[in-house]
């Protein structure tokens, strides 16, 4: 959790009192661009740590942030929401539908892959490119193997650790910014 302390907002209302709705005004800025570093931290981190590519970590999941007025203040939210990911869109070789080849995955950056014996890589007729894996002895039924989804990712004990360490510098070093472009004339 990241925190504007009271000593900050004291602060801010101090040297902002002369100006109407200033420190409120800085205080949604300031959140504004912590809730901006969450959102963008968390993909860094999780393709740190995760052995997927950013463009399909934003693609599989929802990321959405807020700032909304509260008991006389002002709150920012970012929520991930997302289904589970296909195994196949991370580290899996090989990547395009062979035949009769041994298939292996990896979830976490670092890891070895890990070999599926019976998991094979196809493409359905939907355009839709998976590994997949034969329930019984016939052709189908078949079933995709799936990995996290981003809000699970994102609940990483490491990712949040690094996240919440990055969005309360922003928090810090952008008090001052906002308190200066206020007083300068600049959204104030």
């Amino acid at each position: 959790m990241i925190q504007i302390t009271n000593d900050q907002i004291e602060r801010v209302n101090l040297i902002l009192s002369g100006i109407p709705g200033g420190a409120q005004k800085a205080i949604s800025s300031v959140i504004r661009r912590a809730n901006s570093t969450v959102k963008a931290e968390t993909v860094r981190q999780i393709t740190g740590t995760y052995a997927i590519s950013a463009q399909r970590v934003r693609a599989g999941g929802n990321i959405r942030t807020q700032v909304q007025k509260a008991d006389g203040g002002v709150v920012g939210t970012v929520t991930f929401a997302g289904y589970k990911l296909p195994l196949y869109r991370f580290n899996v070789t090989p990547t395009l539908p062979i035949q009769r080849a041994e298939v292996k995955a990896a979830v976490m950056r670092g890891n070895g892959q890990t070999p599926f014996v019976h998991a094979f890589i196809a493409r359905m007729k939907s355009g839709h490119t998976g590994m997949f894996e034969r329930e019984t002895g016939r052709s189908f039924p078949v079933t995709e193997f799936m990995a996290q989804s981003t809000a699970q990712m994102a609940g990483n004990e490491e990712v949040l650790e690094q996240v919440s360490e990055k969005a309360q510098e922003t928090v810090n070093k952008r008090i001052e910014h906002e308190i200066t472009r206020i007083l300068n004339g600049y959204g104030g």
